[in-house]
């Protein structure tokens, strides 16, 4: 397989990368993590540590595998934590990747890896990497220096601060499931001018996007927690999906089998993790190693 010279995907992924402190009492959730490394192994997909982390997240600080032998580390200093006493959770990642082999190209720009998620040939961002960088959301000289840091031309999606979501990524709202198919979360049960911005403006880049809704297909739907299933994790032809023993599991689970019919999927409980605010995605970190084909 060769990975080099195009935007690599889940799909193309085949090992998933793991912060230890999940599975201490402490810091982390050592039932979850036991539950999760059982079905990983079910499911044959290898599994390693990171060492050196500071909590139990790994996909913002981790860099972005964007081709098999390019991985881009950027700057990560997110805004919902340096304004909080918990600066010192920031994760060096320059530590976690020291001795891992990878060879990582550098930029300066603020991201985080929960920002990025690679649709056919492009990159989703929402425009909060903007603000990050302390530009203005109509700044056409840091969209192109975000193309050209990145290789890949960028789709800039709108995002609002809400009470429920500090963080602005766009792995919490949308997932590529091949071709021109985006599957978006349910954001347009709780915000529907902010979900149907998001679809026209991945609609005028050629993309067919499947909206997930449970507002009209459960009588009390839970919002704190239904958000978070388009938030799994998919290796290969393998997706781990959460749920929350909510009536939205079934349905969530056909929206997502719906949109990748060639897939197993599993489902895994993690109501505390994503009341904390992530889910799947957003603890592994999974790439493609050639020696593991």
């Amino acid at each position: 397989m060769d990975m080099n010279n195009k935007l690599l995907h889940d799909k193309n992924t085949n090992v998933v990368f793991l912060s230890p402190c999940l599975n201490t009492k402490k810091y982390g959730n050592p039932k979850f993590y036991k539950e999760l490394m059982t079905i990983l192994k079910e499911m044959g997909i290898e599994t390693r540590e990171l060492k050196c982390t500071r909590d139990y997240w790994a996909r913002d600080y981790m860099p972005i595998q964007l081709g098999g032998n390019d991985f881009l580390k950027y700057h990560y200093y997110p805004d919902y934590l340096i304004n909080r006493v918990d600066i010192d959770s920031i994760t060096d990642v320059s530590k976690v990747i020291s001795g891992m082999g990878i060879n990582c190209r550098s930029t300066n720009l603020i991201i985080d890896g929960g920002n990025m998620v690679p649709c056919g040939p492009y990159i989703v961002m929402t425009d909060k990497v903007f603000s990050e960088n302390r530009k203005k959301k109509d700044d056409l000289e840091f969209k192109a220096l975000l193309d050209s840091e990145l290789g890949h031309p960028v789709i800039i999606i709108p995002w609002t601060p809400h009470d429920d979501d500090v963080y602005g990524h766009s792995d919490g709202f949308i997932k590529w499931c091949g071709d021109n198919r985006i599957l978006m979360g349910n954001h347009g049960d709780c915000y529907p001018e902010e979900a149907t911005s998001i679809r026209r403006i991945l609609e005028s880049y050629g993309f067919e996007v499947t909206e997930m809704h449970f507002k009209d297909k459960v009588s009390m739907p839970c919002y704190e927690l239904n958000w978070a299933y388009i938030n799994f994790l998919q290796v290969g032809k393998n997706i781990i999906m959460p749920i929350f023993d909510i009536p939205e599991d079934a349905i969530a689970q056909q929206y997502i089998q719906t949109a990748f019919p060639d897939c197993n999927i599993r489902q895994i409980e993690m109501k505390e993790i994503a009341k904390e605010g992530g889910a799947l995605h957003c603890l592994s970190w999974n790439v493609y190693l050639p020696e593991h084909e």
